[in-house]
């Protein structure tokens, strides 16, 4: 009996064993083999240190979540994955995440402290600023789509391959420093990528973007272990120099659509780089060169460049007609994928509609000229849809000759007229802009200026040498030169915006120095007004904007300086090294400018305002289309010195002169043109 109830015992130990052994097995086959793994749906945000648990904390090595996480939750995420909210290490093993089925919510503990505590903002589908900052992930799956990867979200981390959701926006430095970085797997279409996001990954060798719609500014900067960058589908805009300081590049190519750029450098400071190709379609381009690229001489055309900035460096051929029929139709799909899609289009040509209506257009003249005339009016039609009004030029267009006599092109080109005369004939706008608003009160506030005895500006006029730079001679002399010092000195960009650095003269300078940059028409008009008030002449810096500014961003900044020899302000421009006078040499202020404009008198532009000293500017073109489009609104600061205009300060010191019964774009001035021209008290 003993002995029956010993192998009963027996047996039951043995089949436990088994068992045990047999989930053990099955277990293995799915978790990972050095760490535990384990998945948690998350019901309410907040709950995930409840769920996980201080036990289980530091021993998962791979986690999976489902729901909504808000910046408690994130915060012990961070912990678990080496790293707490003050950016410390901790004996989180977390190594793999995946969020394929997360959302994040608002609410919370803030999750980590950089620069300020920041806390879960924005929508679902963001993953916030610097979430995963300085932690121990090497992978993370994200959800399919997304709307935005937030600043800095893995910067200084172990990440060794991330696949970019559908249809996101990835903000910049995401990936700064992920120094074990080596694949990356982009979407078939992505909003923007940010500038420096693969800056210092020295492993990554590749990048391969398809569809995207926005590359700006130093979008690939100091990447140095990055071999080629190919773009194999359509780029809707890249800027100029989204190439910088990538010791190792050797190759670019562009193999799809390129729809605009930016100004002409494509690439700046990559010593390898010998291949640029653009074996694509490619619409009319302001990419033209590269700087201190030494191997790169030509780019390499293999497909069809409709016009490039420099024809020299990048060879296009004006005729379509070697675009073969393969070419054309793949060039067909990719336009009525982009003009019939509202989540493409639209979004991209918000704030575009003069960019899509010449893309528009160029694209009727290929059709035209490859003998479709139905397909180049469809595509005309939606030029003129989106704004597209230069009516003369498309009437002696030899590309759309095949449409010359065709009804439906003799009512589009009445369209355009029509849209020039209503919308962009901005000389008829401002002549027919309402008059100023109603004269000066009593207690109108009085524009004010620093003395040049302010230290700060004295610290400018003995840090640029002022007196050397404006030299001998009469007042006027001695401004031009300073301007023009100016002009040569820093570059006029754009696209470039200002750099992160205090906005005053001295750190404007050396930032752009440093970096090797230019400045925007308002960090340039900043920068001189600061020059001018340090040798004791009231200056403003003067933003020039148009009617439609909430649908125009194009804007322009110039500067206005006193003459005490002339008694009166007078206009200079940085951007263009540009000034104005009437038709006896007397120089003019932007107030009398715009009326000369109003009333068709005499302008007279000087001879050598230039863009860069690469292009000469015109009276037509500066003053009568440039700046007629822009005097519509004048903005200037009431209180004038050093340092005026930081970065996210408020602009209650900001008066605007509109017209009467119109919306300024700041604080309204409480008087006329009479108030706004003021003569500085002396």
């Amino acid at each position: 009996m003993r002995l029956a109830i010993y192998y009963s015992t027996l047996k039951t130990s043995i089949m436990k064993h088994l068992f045990t052994l047999l989930v053990l097995l099955l277990f293995s086959a799915t978790a990972p083999a050095n760490g535990k793994s384990r998945s948690v749906r998350v019901q309410m945000p907040g709950t995930l240190p409840t769920l996980i648990g201080e036990r289980q904390k530091n021993k998962l090595t791979h986690l999976t979540i489902e729901g909504a996480i808000n910046g408690t939750d994130l915060r012990f995420l961070r912990e678990m994955a080496g790293n707490d909210a003050q950016q410390l290490p901790t004996n989180g093993r977390l190594i793999s995440l995946d969020l394929s089925h997360a959302t994040f919510a608002p609410g919370g503990e803030a999750y980590i402290y950089k620069d300020e505590w920041q806390r879960v903002k924005g929508g679902a589908l963001t993953l916030p600023d610097y979430a995963f900052r300085n932690c121990r992930l090497e992978t993370i799956v994200l959800p399919e789509r997304m709307d935005t990867i937030g600043i800095g979200a893995f910067e200084i981390s172990a990440l060794r391959s991330i696949r970019i959701p559908e249809e996101s926006v990835v903000t910049g430095w995401a990936f700064n420093r992920c120094e074990q970085l080596t694949q990356v797997e982009f979407p078939q279409y992505l909003v923007e990528l940010g500038q420096d996001n693969f800056r210092d990954c020295s492993r990554l060798r590749t990048i391969r973007i398809h569809d995207i719609e926005y590359l700006p500014f130093h979008a690939f900067e100091n990447v140095g272990g990055l071999e080629e960058i190919i773009i194999d589908g359509t780029l809707w805009h890249a800027d100029g120099w989204f190439v910088n300081a990538c010791p190792n590049l050797r190759r670019i190519e562009f193999s799809g659509l390129v729809v605009t750029t930016g100004g002409e450098p494509i690439a700046s400071r990559c010593p390898q780089l010998a291949d640029i190709t653009f074996s694509g379609v490619c619409f009319p381009m302001f990419f033209g060169s590269v700087e201190d690229c030494p191997l790169m001489k030509q780019c390499n055309v293999t497909g069809y460049v409709m016009q490039s900035q420099n024809d020299e460096f990048i060879p296009y051929r004006q005729s379509i007609h070697n675009l073969s029929t393969q070419r054309l139709q793949e060039l067909q799909q990719k336009l009525r994928q982009y003009f019939d899609n509202p989540s493409i289009a639209s979004r991209f040509a918000q704030f575009n509609n003069y960019t899509n209506g010449h893309f528009a257009y160029n694209t009727a003249c290929i059709f035209a000229l490859k003998d479709q005339p139905q397909e180049a009016l469809r595509y005309l039609e939606i030029a003129v849809n989106y704004g597209y009004e230069q009516y003369k030029h498309a009437q002696k267009d030899t590309d759309l000759q095949c449409l010359h006599g065709n009804a439906d092109f003799e009512r589009l080109i009445r369209q355009m007229e029509e849209n020039w005369k209503t919308e962009h004939d901005y000389l008829n706008i401002l002549r027919t802009a309402p008059a100023y608003a109603a004269a000066p009160s009593s207690n109108a506030p009085t524009f004010t200026y620093a003395p040049p005895s302010d230290p700060n500006l004295q610290r400018v006029r003995s840090f640029f040498r002022l007196d050397s730079i404006a030299g001998n001679g009469d007042e006027i002399t001695r401004m031009k030169r300073i301007m023009y010092w100016l002009h040569d000195e820093i570059p006029h960009d754009g696209s470039g915006g200002i750099p992160d650095a205090p906005h005053n003269a001295i750190d404007l300078y050396q930032a752009c120095k440093a970096q090797e940059r230019g400045l925007n028409c308002r960090g340039l008009a900043l920068v001189l007004s600061e020059l001018y008030l340090a040798m004791g002449w009231p200056s403003r810096a003067l933003t020039c904007q148009p009617k439609k500014y909430k649908t125009d961003p194009d804007c322009h900044v110039i500067n206005m300086v006193w003459s005490r020899d002339l008694k009166k302000w007078v206009w200079m421009d940085p951007s263009f090294a540009a000034f104005v006078t009437d038709e006896d040499g007397l120089l003019l202020h932007p107030g009398e400018v715009r009326q000369r404009l109003i009333d068709g008198r005499p302008l007279v532009l000087n001879e050598d305002a230039n863009w860069n000293h690469r292009t000469q500017q015109t009276k037509e073109h500066y003053l009568e289309m440039y700046m007629a489009k822009n005097l519509y609104y004048l903005s200037a600061y009431l209180h004038n010195g050093f340092g005026i205009d930081q970065p996210g300060s408020s602009r209650e010191n900001y008066y605007s002169l509109a017209p009467e019964g119109s919306e300024p774009p700041y604080r309204p001035a409480p008087s006329d043109e009479q108030w706004f021209w003021q003569p500085p008290s002396e």
